[in-house]
Formats: structure tokens, C-alpha cells, sequence
């Protein structure tokens, strides 16, 4: 019997009913303000559960109840109906209750970012998400979930400059094609009209930021487009990179959304981030978005190294984003590395290769 708890309800933590011994506890967190999710979908989904239980968040205040509520349960795996940003949010909230033992997460494809569900295999569609439950009922998917931490907030990607620009121009674009092209202005359409646009515009008329990268954890490692390492170790307290940059971006994953692949290596290391730090010049990127997107994008001054564990300085204030929602303008920020448990979808998960992909020890 699934057991339904919206936070808005009088008595939120009422369980009438008991888990099934014999199948994991699974708890499904909406978020109520993602695109996909309103009253007919959470009706429907209510109809697709089964033992599992439902909790609908309204704010961040309510998300971190159902975090503790989560905890209180000793949920064993906790999937997601948002985006990118609500992923981040959830499991920031569980992680920061410091659990004795936490939950396996996934996804159901509900958000505007879909980073996180490409990379799990979470399938679109109400029998995509039908396939998705039944999936995590009978199979053993637990999987690795590496991410990042910055500020306190767990997530898949977070960077300085270029990325947290396109997505501010994205929103701006989405809004204004919105108008007149419906949902066909989000995704691709989209991106590209925010690089070619406003993006590019500001980074030409704007000088570029002072950085200064120096590794703060395990040594770091300079990495060519196979993800394979290139010269020497990078010590601990040694810098990285300094100098002018238009992008300083971390990611555990190939996608920055809707397929957009800024970080290409990302899923070829284990246990470390994808850095990626460069000044390449505008007009090459303009000339080659297709490869832009397709993570194919080379240039002289684009770099990637693979780290634990960062610190960016930047000699002004630089805007910032985290998980894909913009965190204002910060000159000085960590990234560091850590690892979960995640929970594949029925699609094929892209971290489900663990022989794969290329230890840096």
C-alpha cells in the first residue's frame, strides 16, 4: 500500500501502514515547482505506486522535513522527481543530517535540467517512470554516484564564469523564445541561442577574470580527451592554473543539460572531478557550437585536469552556479569530491561500468 505525504497535509508524518520486509523502502520526493509535476501527475503517480512512499515538497524549508523524515524511516533508497536542481537539493538536505547509513539515490525524469537522469538512465514519460519504479522493485541497481560539494550543497557540476553565464542567458532565452516557440525554445534551441547571443556578448566586451586554482586534496592530474594523464603529478598546495579565464568549472559528469557534453571526460575518472579551465576564443566557439555541444570541442587554451579536491580565487566577484542554479557572484569557492550510492533507472546508466572507467591513484 503506498502511503502518500504531502508536507501541506495537517499531519505529515502519519505511517498507516508498515514497509514490506522483503523489498527495500523506497520513498519517492516531488518537487512541486518542477516543470512536469502538478496535481494530474502526482495522481498519476499515485496510481504506479505501490509500497513505496510519496512526499511532495513546496519549499526548501519543507524539503529538509522530508529529509529528516527520510533519515527518521531509514529509507533505503530515495528517488527524486525534479531536475538537476532538485536532486541537489534532496540529497544536500539528507547528507547534511549526517544519517548512520545513507540511502541509495535515482531519479525520475520530471525537471527542466535532465543531467543527472540521463547519466542514471531514468526513462522520460509517465511508462518511463512506470518502468523506472518496477526497475528499482526487483533489480539490485545500485550503482556509483560521484559528485561534487561546494558550499555545503552536493552536486553533479558547479563553475565560475562561462557556464554560469549560459545559464543565466539560457533562462533569459527560454524566457523570450518561450513567447513565441512554446518548448521548443528549451534544450538545444536554447543553448545555442544563449552562447551566440548574450553569452558571447558579454565575454567579448567584458575582460576576462583573474583566477588562481591551486589542488587542495590528492595529487592532480592534467587529462587529454581519453581521460588519460599528461605529465607530471600536481601536488597538494600547488597551483593549477592562474591567469585569465572564461570558464573554471568542475563536473563528476559528461552533461551540463539537455545533452550539452562540457565535460566529456568526466565519466572516464574514478574517484575525481573533471576540471576544465581555458580562455579559448569566442569566435572559435561560435564556429564550431555543433561540436561545442557534442563534446568534441578542441582548442590551444582549454585545459582539463582531474582532482579531488579545489580552491578558485578570483580577483573579482565572478558569477557562480552549483547544481545548475545560479549562486550569485563569489571570488573565492572549494570544490572537493564525493561519492554516494545511486540507483539506475530502467535505461542504460552511464556510471554502470565501474571496470570501465580509469583509476588515478
Amino acid at each position: 500500500m503506498m502511503r502518500d505525504h504531502s508536507i501541506a497535509s495537517s499531519d505529515p508524518l502519519t505511517l498507516p501502514h508498515h514497509f514490506e520486509a522483503s523489498r527495500p523502502k523506497v520513498a519517492v520526493v516531488l518537487n512541486e515547482n518542477a516543470r512536469a509535476v502538478d496535481k494530474q501527475l502526482i495522481a498519476d503517480l499515485r496510481g504506479l505506486l505501490q509500497n513505496e512512499a510519496l512526499y511532495v515538497s513546496r519549499s526548501l524549508e519543507q524539503s529538509r522535513f522530508i529529509a529528516r523524515h527520510i533519515v527518521n524511516q531509514h529509507i533505503d533508497v530515495v528517488l527524486c522527481g525534479g531536475g538537476d536542481g532538485t536532486f541537489s537539493q534532496v540529497i544536500t538536505d539528507v547528507a547534511a543530517l549526517n544519517p548512520r547509513r545513507m540511502p541509495a539515490f535515482g531519479l525520475l525524469r520530471l525537471g527542466t535540467g535532465n543531467a543527472m537522469a540521463e547519466v542514471l538512465g531514468a526513462k522520460q514519460g509517465l511508462s518511463g517512470i512506470a518502468n523506472d519504479l518496477r526497475h528499482v522493485r526487483v533489480e539490485d541497481q545500485r550503482i556509483p554516484l560521484p559528485l561534487i560539494q561546494s558550499e555545503g550543497r552536493l552536486s553533479p557540476f558547479a563553475g565560475v564564469g562561462m557556464d554560469a553565464m549560459i545559464l543565466e542567458d539560457y533562462s533569459f532565452a527560454r524566457r523570450t523564445l518561450g513567447r513565441v516557440l512554446g518548448k521548443a525554445s528549451e534544450g538545444p534551441l536554447g543553448y545555442a541561442v544563449a552562447i551566440a547571443g548574450r553569452t558571447s556578448m558579454r565575454l567579448m566586451t567584458k575582460p576576462l577574470p583573474e583566477i588562481v586554482i591551486r589542488n587542495e586534496g590528492a595529487p592532480a592530474y592534467r587529462i587529454d580527451r581519453k581521460g588519460q594523464r599528461i605529465g607530471r603529478p600536481i601536488a597538494s598546495g600547488e597551483e593549477i592554473y592562474r591567469g585569465q579565464a572564461n570558464i573554471a568549472a568542475a563536473s563528476t559528469i559528461p552533461f551540463f543539460g539537455f545533452r550539452f557534453r562540457l565535460f566529456p571526460q568526466a565519466n572516464l575518472l574514478r574517484g575525481r572531478f573533471q576540471l576544465r579551465v581555458g580562455r579559448a576564443s569566442i569566435p572559435s566557439m561560435l564556429t564550431q557550437i555543433p561540436q561545442l555541444f557534442s563534446g568534441r570541442f578542441t582548442h590551444e587554451q582549454l585545459w582539463d585536469y582531474a582532482c579531488t579536491k579545489v580552491s578558485i580565487h578570483c580577483a573579482k566577484g565572478t558569477p557562480y552556479q552549483i547544481g545548475g542554479d545560479l549562486a550569485g557572484t563569489r571570488q573565492h569557492m572549494e570544490i572537493a569530491f564525493r561519492e554516494f550510492e545511486g540507483v539506475a533507472g530502467s535505461a542504460t546508466p552511464m556510471v554502470s561500468a565501474p571496470a570501465s572507467l580509469h583509476s588515478i591513484p
